[in-house]
C-alpha cells in the first residue's frame, strides 16, 4: 500500500512539473473515472527531416557523464537495474508498458533517470503511451510518441534537444516516416520546445469523457 502511494505521489509530482496544476487536477479527476476534459494540439514529424543537416555533436547536452539507453523489453529493464540504473523505480507502469510493446528512450545522468520518452509501433502499445484516440497508421510506417518527461534537476541543459536527435535517429533506423503525438494546449513549454525542431502542428482536438461516454473532436489546422 505504501509503495503504491509513493508511486502515485511521484507520478503526481511529474505531472505537476511537466503539465501544470490545472492538468494535474484534471488527471486526478480522471483517476476516479468520473470526468475528463482537455484540449490538445496534434503534431506530426518526419524523423529523417529532423536529422538533416544535424550532427550528434551539435545536439549534445550541457552535462557530462550521461548515457542514452533504448529499453524495449523487461529483460533489458532488468539488466539496467542490475547495472544500478534507475528505471522501474522512477517510471510508473514501466513493466506493463514494455509487456504491451512500448519502447522507452532514456537519458541517464550518472545512473539517475534524467529524461524519458516512449514510442508505440502498434495500437496496443499506443494505449500505454497515449490514450487519446487520434489516428496513427502503424501499417504504413507511422509511430506514436508520448510520455516525455524531464527531471526537474536536469532541465534547461539540452536533454530534450539531444533526445529529439536520438529518437529521430532511432525511428529513422526503424523505417518510420511519420511520428505523431499530442501536447496539452496548456503545456506552453513543450510547444515552444517543439517549435525549435521540424514539427508540424496539424490539428486541434478536444476530448471529453463522462463516466463511460466519450467524445473526441479534431479540427485540422492549415
Amino acid at each position: 500500500m505504501i509503495s503504491k502511494l509513493t508511486t502515485l505521489l511521484r507520478r503526481a509530482k511529474q505531472i505537476l512539473q511537466t503539465e501544470g496544476l490545472i492538468f494535474l487536477f484534471r488527471r486526478g479527476i480522471e483517476f476516479f473515472r468520473v470526468f475528463q476534459y482537455g484540449t490538445y494540439y496534434l503534431y506530426e514529424t518526419n524523423p529523417s527531416e529532423v536529422l538533416k543537416g544535424k550532427r550528434e555533436a551539435d545536439c549534445m547536452p550541457k552535462i557530462k557523464n550521461f548515457t542514452c539507453k533504448i529499453v524495449s523489453t523487461n529483460q533489458e529493464a532488468d539488466e539496467l537495474a542490475a547495472e544500478g540504473f534507475e528505471f522501474r523505480s522512477q517510471v510508473t507502469g514501466a513493466t506493463e508498458k514494455l509487456d504491451k510493446g512500448a519502447v522507452a528512450l532514456c537519458i541517464f545522468v550518472e545512473k539517475e533517470l534524467g529524461h524519458i520518452c516512449w514510442f508505440a509501433f502498434t495500437e496496443e502499445a499506443k494505449k500505454m503511451v497515449d490514450l487519446l484516440p487520434y489516428k496513427v497508421d502503424f501499417a504504413n510506417n507511422e509511430a506514436c510518441v508520448g510520455g516525455a518527461w524531464t527531471s526537474q534537476e536536469y532541465r534547461r541543459i539540452g536533454l530534450n534537444k539531444y533526445r529529439s536527435f536520438k529518437d529521430s535517429q532511432f525511428l529513422t533506423n526503424r523505417g518510420i516516416v511519420t511520428a505523431r503525438y499530442s501536447i496539452a494546449s496548456t503545456n506552453i513549454a513543450s510547444q515552444r520546445s517543439l517549435d525549435k525542431f521540424t514539427n508540424k502542428k496539424y490539428a486541434e482536438a478536444r476530448y471529453l469523457r463522462i463516466l463511460g461516454w466519450k467524445s473526441w473532436k479534431e479540427k485540422p489546422l492549415t
